[in-house]
């Protein structure tokens, strides 16, 4: 199942309060175009493929929250794992697309139901994927359907815990012979620990609080 780019953007009626919202309004000022110019997306090391993923933003009650979803223990790489939902781009459509076909997948939230805002960096991740995180915000009344298959549990998390540099435990970690600075997330907290972001979902969100923080 494929959806078109134009597909993609509906005029949500709904969504418009949401849209004028300060906060997300900051946020889509912040990302870059939905459309993307150029091969940044591209696979850049033999072996690599793209992939894609969405941070889905929701509004409960007066904050913004995040979707995140943990990934079942018996998958064969990342198990366990908090992610947002997302995989691998199909031969045919553009990243874009893979990231709404993905979230539908996992968690049945439809098309209908999400707008885009736009987009961070591509990236290479410690997988052989190349990801394109897209940030979207959904319908609150959309029915939140998991795949037992690869999701074990779906939650959400207040955006303000993410973009609060308070709670970004930093690390470093060597890989391909460079170092790099990574940042872990635990909630509620280190010490009660509930739910661990980490690895690329926790450096997806700091990059976006990056933007926001700049």
């Amino acid at each position: 199942m494929h959806f078109s780019f134009l597909s993609a953007l509906p005029a949500f009626t709904m969504f418009r309060s949401s849209l004028d919202d300060p906060l997300i309004v900051r946020v889509k000022a912040a990302l870059d175009p939905l459309q993307i110019e150029g091969d940044t997306h591209v696979p850049k090391r033999t072996g690599q493929r793209p992939a894609s993923v969405l941070m889905p933003l929701v509004l409960r009650a007066a904050d913004w929250h995040v979707l995140l979803t943990r990934r079942p223990m018996h998958m064969k790489s990342h198990a366990g794992q908090v992610s947002f939902p997302g995989g691998r781009t199909e031969i045919g459509e553009t990243p874009c697309e893979g990231a709404l076909r993905e979230t539908y997948e996992e968690v049945g939230i439809g098309r209908e139901d999400i707008h885009l805002l736009g987009r961070l960096p591509s990236f290479n991740a410690v997988s052989e994927y190349r990801i394109t995180p897209y940030v979207g915000i959904f319908n609150p009344a959309a029915i939140i359907t998991p795949d037992p298959g690869e999701v074990d549990a779906v939650f959400e998390i207040p955006l303000s815990f993410f973009m609060s540099r308070n709670n970004h435990i930093r690390r470093e970690v060597k890989f391909e012979n460079e170092w790099h600075i990574l940042y872990d997330m635990p909630w509620p907290n280190a010490e009660n620990m509930v739910h661990n972001v980490w690895g690329m979902t926790a450096m997806i969100l700091y990059r976006l609080y990056e933007r926001l923080d700049a």
